[in-house]
């Protein structure tokens, strides 16, 4: 198959629809009600993005060695290295985590696949994010609130692992707690 067949036939796939049924408990369904209203979304469609997660991120979280933690906890132990400490830990040690992450998580990495993984970290992260494709470049904005640390943190990885992964350098901005960074498709 030619690249745009193939990439028709994901499309397709993609957009497919099935319908499926599943016996829950009935509390369960209450609060998954309850959550969607919350949202503003169906449950169908609030039920689809849990699953949609699942697939995407969390099933390979315990698998990659990732954690939850507070915020608490990291703006604290951020806020007692150094900025040497902080990109050291960014260049040596999490470059090192995200790139088998991402082999872990996906066969090939393109540009998309970057991108999305970037965009699932920062979901989970409970990082207010955007992400959006202008003229060819990768646009995100990312909002925080842990500290100058974390926004050098990221500036660091994220440079260092656009120029790695995919042979691209990251322009970088950071304003306080808030990151900007592009990179082309």
């Amino acid at each position: 198959m030619n690249k745009s067949i193939a990439d028709d036939h994901e499309a397709k796939k993609k957009d497919r629809t099935e319908t499926i049924t599943f016996r829950l408990p009935s509390v369960l369904i209450d609060e998954l009600r309850t959550d969607a209203e919350l949202e503003g979304v169906s449950l169908n469609n609030y039920v689809a993005k849990i699953f949609l997660n699942h697939v995407q991120w969390e099933r390979y979280e315990r698998k990659v060695g990732l954690l939850p933690m507070t915020e608490a906890f990291l703006r604290e132990t951020l806020g007692q290295m150094t900025d040497e400490q902080v990109v050291n830990l960014a260049q040596k040690i999490e470059k090192q985590k995200f790139k088998n992450i991402l082999a872990f998580m996906k066969d090939t990495h393109d540009v998309s696949d970057f991108v999305e993984l970037i965009r699932m970290w920062l979901n989970v992260s409970w990082m207010q994010q955007s992400v959006e494709l202008h003229d060819g470049t990768y646009q995100f904005k990312v909002q925080h609130n842990l500290g100058s640390k974390w926004s050098l943190y990221i500036r660091t990885l994220i440079s260092e692992l656009a120029q790695d992964v995919l042979g691209k350098k990251a322009v970088i901005k950071t304003v306080a707690e808030t990151i900007s960074f592009s990179f082309p498709e």
